[in-house]
């Protein structure tokens, strides 16, 4: 399991804030790591428990196509939503009250598939081997360790990127609200 977090103050309104996050495609057009090809609620109303969404984004040269489907939901300060996307991940949005406007953080937490490789069927002398190291298992994990390593650069490409996405919709909020006061 791979989590990441990061959190921004932005200088406007908890309210401004959650509309923005719950405007999903918004939201994704703002994401400086990917490029929206189209993102659709796909359920009617406002946003809930249940209300599923369509992404199809390029993220890195490639096709990214899945759906997401809200898991909970608390007006004004929390979304989360869970893909259907292979690895599976969650994203929790939550917006709060500060001391110069809002708090915004945003919670994603990717499940890290686990390699397993088959082991050949053998009979005679190399079957009877291959039970010996290996009991009567028809698979075994790649190294632990180096699952590991895998999941440190995942957590540390997934921090960069999301500081750069939160820091983007603190941009965009903050130019929005100076507009307003102009």
């Amino acid at each position: 399991m791979v989590d990441v977090e990061h959190s921004v103050e932005i200088n406007t309104d908890p309210e401004t804030v959650f509309a923005l996050v719950t405007d999903i495609a918004r939201k994704a057009r703002l994401d400086p790591n990917a490029t929206v090809l189209d993102v659709v609620q796909e359920t009617e109303g406002p946003v809930a428990v249940g209300t599923t969404f369509h992404y199809r984004l390029v993220i890195e040269g490639r096709i990214a196509d899945y759906r997401s489907r809200c898991t909970a939901f608390q007006p004004g300060t929390m979304i989360e939503t869970l893909s259907d996307s292979d690895p599976p991940f969650t994203v929790r949005v939550t917006v709060a009250p500060s001391s110069n406007g809002a708090r915004l953080t945003q919670q994603e937490s990717f499940t890290v598939p686990r390699i397993h490789i088959p082991l050949p069927t053998a009979d005679g002398w190399r079957g009877r081997l291959l039970r010996l190291l290996f009991g009567n298992r028809d698979v075994i994990q790649q190294d632990p360790s180096a699952s590991r390593d895998e999941e440190v650069r995942m957590e540390a490409k997934l921090n960069q990127r999301l500081e750069k996405w939160l820091e983007a919709i603190k941009r965009e909020l903050e130019s929005q609200q100076s507009k307003l006061k102009a």
